[in-house]
Order: structure tokens, then sequence, then C-alpha cells
């Protein structure tokens, strides 16, 4: 019993030594995953996205006039020719409805030839009347002309008279044949006067004339267009092709009752027509990648109904504006937003069919004889910079010496670099590298940096997040990449 304080205090020794011991250990090597700086022939960047292959030009075809349909003269896969009889609508109502209206033409054309023959009648009575004019204007010349000599003729016998060289007889003739030419220039200037009157009444009657005879043309004009609009109606019974296609979709069956078609209802489609000689995907690009996309782009194409071969395309059409949803309409979804991308095939085969699903990869970029490494070793570590944006790296620190903690401030100082961490005689060793496109097999450009044969660290994920300079770094053989 006196000897166990003896035996607790060698114990308690014991421990404390293998303590200090191990605490004065270098710590082991991080276990990382790397991968060689290689160059590549040729490095494609591309966009994919996903959609469905549609014809360039198509046509939802919806009647204009509501009707039961008699005829369906197509069935689906049918092509027609543009201009082609596709289906009839019953049109008993609307012939009659052009029956009447030519009816109504008629009526108004002889209503607009009766006032025609008022016009003429009226200036006829005009012409007439002027020619009155005309003779009571020389009938009152002549009585002027003849109260004229009258006068001259009272005169002489007036002197005559009081010469005593004539009786009371002859100058009591002289004087009432004076009154006579007289009141014969009176009433012919009565009768120009009247005459007058008359013509302005029946040239205001000519003008009148004439308005009806306006009138009557333009109720002929309405009942011809009313016959138009008639004629027009009717013809819209009978539905033929707008372009040349093929029929994509056939919606109706004889005996069906077509109505007309608002704002494009889905509802009012009889059927649809596509010409399958331009056949193009119109896939949805997330807005992330839309920026890369240029028109006249290489792309290609997988159907999925067809995977075991690769369709050649070029972007012919870019949006310019977010594709419209309902639930964005709401307000609901303003994240995600995509964008419309038209890849136009350059060698359809046959057998596609629009409505397939489609799978697009767009080119974006090309580079020839171009160094990469793995996407997954770009890091970008805040870091402290020179006044020229130039990394400084830390002094190497001491075997054994502990990690001087950085202050607010200097953390505050440091900036973000994009580069890689390359595995240097066992330690990691930062370098800021200028990074171009991504390839489509996920390995990143480098533009600069970097040279063939470097070793990058690509991995794991989160030893890459905590890695720091002169880290001690050792090769997860299981896990690398080398020599592959």
């Amino acid at each position: 019993m006196k000897r166990t304080p003896a035996v607790l205090l060698s114990l308690a020794v014991g421990i404390a030594a293998t303590i200090t011991w191990k605490m004065l250990q270098p710590k082991p090597p991080v276990q990382v995953v790397t991968a060689k700086a290689e160059r590549l022939p040729k490095l494609r960047s591309i966009v994919s996205a996903t959609g469905q292959i549609q014809a360039k030009e198509f046509v939802d075809i919806q009647a204009e006039v509501a009707g039961v349909i008699t005829e369906v003269l197509v069935k689906e896969g049918d092509h027609v020719d543009k201009g082609a009889v596709l289906l009839k609508l019953e049109d008993l109502q609307l012939r009659a409805e052009v029956d009447a209206a030519r009816a109504q033409v008629g009526a108004a054309e002889a209503d607009a030839k009766n006032a025609e023959v008022g016009v003429a009648t009226a200036e006829a009575n005009v012409a007439a009347e002027r020619t009155n004019v005309a003779g009571v204007k020389v009938e009152c010349a002549q009585a002027k002309v003849s109260s004229d000599r009258a006068e001259a003729s009272f005169r002489r016998k007036e002197e005559l008279f009081q010469s005593k060289l004539i009786g009371n007889e002859e100058y009591e003739v002289a004087t009432a044949e004076t009154r006579l030419a007289q009141q014969r220039l009176e009433f012919a200037k009565a009768r120009f006067d009247q005459a007058e009157a008359n013509l302005r009444v029946v040239e205001t009657r000519v003008d009148a004339a004439k308005a009806v005879r306006d009138a009557a043309l333009r109720r002929v004009e309405s009942a011809q267009a009313a016959l138009a609009r008639a004629v027009d109606m009717l013809d819209k019974t009978v539905l033929r092709a707008p372009l040349s296609g093929l029929i994509t979709k056939l919606e109706v069956e004889k005996g069906e009752r077509a109505v007309p078609g608002f704002q494009s209802n889905p509802i009012a489609t009889l059927m649809t027509i596509a010409d399958m000689s331009v056949i193009e995907a119109e896939i949805q690009v997330a807005e992330a990648d839309i920026i890369e996309v240029r028109l006249g782009a290489e792309a290609e194409v997988e159907v999925d109904a067809m995977r075991d071969r690769k369709l050649q395309g070029v972007v012919t059409e870019i949006g310019q504006s977010p594709i419209q949803s309902s639930a964005s309409g709401s307000g609901q979804n303003q994240e995600g937003k995509e964008f419309k991308v038209v890849v136009r095939l350059t060698a359809p085969p046959p057998e596609l069919r629009t409505g397939l699903t489609a799978t697009a990869e767009i080119v974006t970029a090309t580079r020839t004889n171009v160094l990469v490494v793995p996407f997954t070793a770009q890091v970008e570590p805040d870091v402290e910079l020179d006044n020229d944006g130039n990394y400084v790296a830390p002094a190497e620190p001491k075997e054994g010496e502990a990690e001087v903690e950085l202050t607010a401030a200097q953390r505050q100082q440091r900036k973000p670099k994009k580069g890689v961490y390359l595995r240097q005689d066992g330690k990691a060793r930062f370098r800021p590298v200028t990074f171009g496109v991504i390839g489509e097999t996920q390995d990143i450009e480098v533009l600069d940096g970097l040279v063939e044969g470097d070793e990058v660290v690509i991995g794991p994920a989160a030893t890459l997040r905590t890695l720091k300079e002169w880290t001690k770094v050792d090769l997860d053989e299981k896990r690398s990449r080398k020599g592959k």
C-alpha cells in the first residue's frame, strides 16, 4: 500500500511524456489527388439544352365561320399542295345570304338607273328653259327696237302737229302706237325675268336629281360590299391549304362542328400542316449559358427516338427575352429563366416527326493545340496581392513553428485570386492561372500560369477548399488519376 503513490507518479510521468512526444511529431501530409497539365490537339466548349423537333413553317388550320363539317378530304400523314381543298363546312344558310345580297345589289342598281334617268330629264328641262330664255330675250330685243322706233316716230309727228302740218287723228294714232310699243317692251321684259327664274328652278332640280343619283350609287356600293362579304363567308366554308406540306395532326371528323378560332385557341384547331423540308430543333437554354451562344454556331442534335444518330445543325435564332410560362406570369418563378434557341438541321432524315424530344449540344468555342487541366483543379482562395495585383506568396513556415493567425485587418486586405495548387516537393504551392473556355470533357483551357507537365491538385473537393500554401501533401495512390 505504501508503494501506490510512487506507482501513480511514474504512470503520470509516462503519459505526459507520451503526449509531449506526439505533440512534437510533425503533422502527417494531406492526401490529395493530382493530374498533369496536358496539351490537347482540340478542345470544344459546348452548351447543352433540351427541346423538341418542329418544322420551320407550320400552320394550325382553324375555321373562320361556324358550321358542321360535311367533308374531310385529307387524313393525317397526307402531303398536300398549296391551295388544295382540306375540308368543307355546311353552307346552306350562307348560300341563301349570298342570294339575298345579290338581290339587294340588283334593286340598288335599278334605283341608280332610275336616278340617272331623273338627272337626264332634269338636264333636258334645263336645256329647254335655256332655249326659252334665249327666245324671250330675242323678243325683248325686238320689242325694244319697236319701242324706240315708235318713240322716234311720235316725236316727229308731234313736231308736225305743233306746226299744224298733220291732223289730230294722225297725232292720236302715233301717240297710241308709242304707248302700245312701250307696253309690249315691258311685257317682253317680264317674260324674260320669268324665263330666267324658271331656268334657275330647273337647274336646282338638276342638283337634286344628281344628289338622288349619288345616294343611289352609294346604296349600290353598300349592297355590293354586303354581297362581297357574303361571298367571302361562303368561300370560307371550303378550307384550303395555305402552304404545301404534311398533315401532321388531324383533330376532327365528318359531322363534327367547327367553331371560329380566336387568339390561336387550341380547341378551334382542326388540323396542322407543316412544311417538313426545313426542320428545326427549338431548345430552351439556361440564362447562365445563353450569352455564350452565337448565331451560326455549329450544333449536334440527338433525338430521343433516334439515339444512334447525331444530326448536324446551325443556330439560326436566339431569343432576346425569357420564355414566358404560366408560373412566371404570376410572379412565382423568378429564377431559372430560359431562352429560346433554334437550331436548323442541315440534313434532316425523312423519319423525323414534329414534337420529338431532342437534345442539342451547341459549340460555343473551339481551341486547337491547347494546354488544359481538369476543371476541378481551379480554386479561388483569398491571397495577398501587391500593388500591381500580383500574387505574394507567404514565407515558408519553419519546422515545428505554429501557424500564425491573421488579424481581421489583414483578412480584409486579402483578395480572391483564381489559380491552382501545384504539388511540388511534397508541398502545395499556389499558382495564379488565367483560364479560358471549359471543354465538353470538363477540361479547362489554361491561357497563362502553367506549363505542360505541371502536377496540379484536383481533389478531394473538401481538401481543396481548406488547402493552403506550403501545406504538406502526399499522393493518394488509390484515387489519383496519375497514369490514366
